[in-house]
Parts: structure tokens; sequence; C-alpha cells
């Protein structure tokens, strides 16, 4: 596992592994449309993307739920209590 820490726009932007398995977004609500657009052709097929407040991106969203994106896309409402509560 890789965590990248910092700005995604310039840590993303290099070195990326050949495939990705698995995206945590929680930043800038406003950048997860650019940011999936440096990572995308890096996704393996069934890669999960956690979008946290993806409510808030509406660029994102209407790009993951485009008619034949290819994306699956789940809504969990129930917060933080229930992300971290997975971690544990």
């Amino acid at each position: 596992m890789e965590i990248r820490e910092g700005d995604a726009l310039e840590t993303l932007a290099q070195d990326l592994p050949e495939t990705i398995d698995l995206v945590l977004l929680d930043g800038a609500k406003s950048l997860y449309a650019e940011i999936l657009s440096l990572i995308e052709s890096r996704l393996r097929p069934g890669a999960l993307i956690v979008a946290d407040n993806a409510d808030m991106s509406p660029d994102y969203l209407k790009r993951v739920r485009a008619p034949g994106s290819g994306y699956h896309v789940h809504a969990h409402r129930r917060g933080r209590r229930a992300f971290d509560a997975a971690l544990d």
C-alpha cells in the first residue's frame, strides 16, 4: 500500500504505480474530477474509489454517474462514523 500526502494534483501527477486498486478522496471536493483524470488510466477493473462527501463535488458525480462511464456508484449517507467503524 502506498499513501501519498500533500497536494494531490502534484503527488499524483508523477510516478504512479502500474495499477491502482483503491483510492480514498478526502480533500478539496472541487478537485475530485481533476484527480480522477490523473489516475483513471491506472485504475484496474474493479478498483474501489471512496470519495468523502462526493455530493459536494458535482463535476465528479456527473462524470462517474454518466451512462457508459464504467463506474458503479453507491452512496453511503451514514457519514464519517460509519467509515471510521470500518477501519477498526
